[in-house]
């Protein structure tokens, strides 16, 4: 009881301090007024629409482990002075470009973009000579952590056997110190050598599947699937539907001539409608051989995956080496099918054939075992038509350049973003200083303006403080009315010990609860909190993982510090929001894996919770599931809610904040 009555006086004594640190807000008739800024305005404002509408033709950062596959991680021994990782080349070849992709990865308290990404580094080539050349050097000062993005040195094309990248200053952060890398990317041209080079380390921290040296070169990455956005893309080919896993499917590939085979890229499906389906149909088991004669009578075995419990790709191209093989045909074999729901398929959406720097695959045709014949959005021809369902395939070398663009864009627009927020502040300082020195008149009309918007300020404080006692009571007042009933049944004159102890456990969830939701709230709206940018994202993430215990987890929220943060009672109803889905979640979708991401957007922020439950169907279900609560909230804060949901498809819930004038400039 004493600590529930600390945590209420805290609560209170937080509203009242809220009231005055709630920032000013940027009125309309400041904005209107400010004639002598108008046209600086006006010109950030285009240049912004602009930039907007080059990222919409960008390829997207949309940072996401889509694969059980992270990358590498040195180990967390202290015996090592210099943390490095090389590659080397089964021989030496001309390269003009090399790529370091960082991890997204959970540290000790939150999943971290850019995770194990070195402070300060030297990245060196050597050639056959084993003559080395420094070609980026950022050992004498900090390097900014690039979060997902990737680390691209471009030079003129040069002779180069082994790469290797020294950490001089590793990361560390709420941990040991680590080397982190998601991949490693060796470019001749559309090329990626790496993917047929040995990788060796200082050490490394083998975790099952997660972390290994093999992952340094598979191509999975939190970036995805090299795609430029394009509207009406293609899906690909889809077998038809098979009732056994081992059936035997097959796809051929018959090339116009023979050639020398270099690469061989398998392009996975991804179905956005589908919750967690992002390498729909890619086979478990699967064989790969190349032959000149049609019938395979002089077939060799390319490569092979017999282990069931291999990863799947998720979002990420498969790349295979070809040995430099000739081939005019290419037979993939599933010998075990992807498992659908009580059934199992077998489909991709794209084959590339890479003979020098041309994709010969584009001059092939496709024949298969089956296909689905029941819908034409499948087709043999969408295998070598370079499109996937979200937009384009485009090669590695201009991905990395678009990323590259994009990166510098989204750096740009935050800037012009704050220059323009200052321009507006200001402008409101000047319109009040101007006023205090004009005559009677328009000092009286500062005043009574000032004084509305202080009366306006003082009743939205008085809105919150309600909303938030009526909070209070709701959660309170229910979970103390359920101790009270519980206690009722344990003084009954027929209890027995047991049922003692099970009242006693109820009672302790029951406060325990009571003391987080309280513990939240206070943290959500405490001023002494607001200032450092992790507060408030930490009581969702907090959340998240107190209410999906058993669940695995994917929680990804901001790792740097907002352009914009949104006002106390934004935070509020996106905590309720997120409570709300949350609870849901845990106790009646019956899911094993969630999907948690809150990101900023271009509006506001954007919020995605998934998971891989029962679903349920929307049209029936309009009374149900705390649905009217949900849209109710997105109202309160206007933002765009989508739900998603098939039965025994899993649930998606998308809902985009936009920002408004209350939001506060960091």
């Amino acid at each position: 009881m004493k600590s529930d009555m600390k945590f209420t006086l805290a609560l209170f004594a937080t509203l009242a301090l809220s009231q005055s640190a709630e920032p000013v807000t940027e009125p309309v008739w400041v904005q209107r007024l400010a004639f002598w800024a108008r046209g600086e305005v006006k010109a950030l404002t285009q240049r912004i629409e602009t930039i907007d509408q080059t990222l919409a033709q960008l390829p997207d950062q949309t940072p996401i482990n889509s694969s059980i596959r992270i990358g590498l991680k040195t180990g967390y021994t202290t015996d090592e002075d210099v943390r490095w990782l090389e590659l080397t080349l089964k021989e030496s070849a001309p390269v003009d470009s090399i790529i370091l992709v960082p991890p997204l990865a959970k540290a000790a308290t939150a999943v971290v973009a850019g995770y194990g990404f070195p402070v300060r580094f030297l990245l060196e080539v050597f050639d056959d000579q084993d003559q080395s050349e420094i070609i980026l050097n950022h050992t004498s000062e900090d390097f900014p952590n690039p979060g997902c993005y990737p680390v691209i040195t471009r030079f003129a094309p040069k002779q180069i056997k082994r790469v290797r990248l020294t950490a001089t200053e590793p990361w560390s952060s709420d941990g040991p110190e680590v080397l982190a890398m998601a991949e490693v990317m060796i470019l001749s041209g559309k090329q990626n050598l790496a993917i047929r080079s040995k990788v060796t380390s200082s050490s490394t921290r083998n975790a099952p599947r997660a972390w290994t040296r093999s992952n340094l070169v598979d191509m999975a990455t939190p970036l995805g699937l090299p795609i430029a956005p394009k509207a009406h893309g293609t899906l690909g080919f889809h077998s038809a539907v098979a009732q056994k896993a081992d059936e035997v499917k097959w796809l051929t590939l018959a090339l116009p001539e023979t050639v020398v085979l270099d690469e061989l890229r398998l392009v996975p499906v991804r179905r956005p409608e589908v919750p967690l389906w992002f390498d729909y149909g890619f086979p478990t088991l699967f064989k790969v051989e190349v032959a000149t004669q049609s019938d395979f009578s002089d077939a060799t075995l390319l490569h092979q995956v017999t282990d069931p419990f291999n990863p799947l790709p998720g979002m990420n191209l498969v790349c295979i080496p070809g040995q430099g093989l000739s081939a005019r045909y290419i037979r993939i074999t599933a010998t075990q099918l992807w498992q659908r729901r009580g059934d199992y398929v077998f489909a991709l959406a794209e084959v590339q054939a890479l003979s020098g720097q041309e994709n010969v695959a584009l001059r092939g045709s496709f024949t298969a075992s089956d296909v689905l014949s029941d819908d034409p959005a499948w087709s043999l021809a969408a295998l070598n038509d370079g499109l996937t369902e979200a937009g384009r395939l485009i090669d590695l070398a201009d991905w990395f350049q678009q990323l590259e663009q994009r990166q510098t864009l989204e750096k740009e627009r935050a800037g012009l973003i704050q220059t323009r927020e200052h321009l507006v502040e200001r402008a409101q300082h000047t319109l009040v200083n101007a006023s205090l020195g004009s005559v009677g008149g328009i000092s009286l009309i500062s005043v009574i303006l000032l004084w509305r918007q202080q009366q306006d300020r003082r009743r939205d404080a008085k809105r919150l403080q309600e909303k938030l006692a009526r909070d209070l009571h709701d959660e309170i007042g229910s979970n103390l009315g359920s101790i009270r009933l519980i206690c009722s049944f344990a003084t009954q004159p027929d209890a027995t010990l047991d049922g003692l102890r099970s009242d006693l456990a109820d009672i302790e969830r029951v406060a325990e609860e009571s003391a987080d939701s309280m513990r939240d709230m206070v943290q959500l709206i405490n001023p002494q909190t607001t200032t450092e940018h992790r507060d408030w994202l930490d009581v969702l993430h907090n959340l998240s993982e107190r209410l999906l215990r058993g669940h695995t987890l994917d929680c990804l929220l901001p790792t740097s510090p907002l352009t914009v943060e949104p006002d106390i009672e934004t935070r509020r109803e996106l905590y309720l929001f997120c409570k709300e889905v949350l609870h849901n979640i845990s106790r009646h979708a019956k899911a094993t894996r969630v999907r948690f991401h809150l990101s900023p957007s271009h509006e506001g922020l954007s919020l995605e919770i998934a998971d891989n439950g029962v679903g349920f169907d929307l049209r029936r279900s309009s009374h149900g599931h705390g649905l009217s609560n949900l849209h109710g909230r997105a109202a309160v804060m206007n933002a765009k809610l989508e739900i998603h949901s098939q039965p025994g498809e899993g649930t998606s819930i998308h809902l985009d904040v936009p920002q408004t004038k209350r939001w506060r400039a960091r």
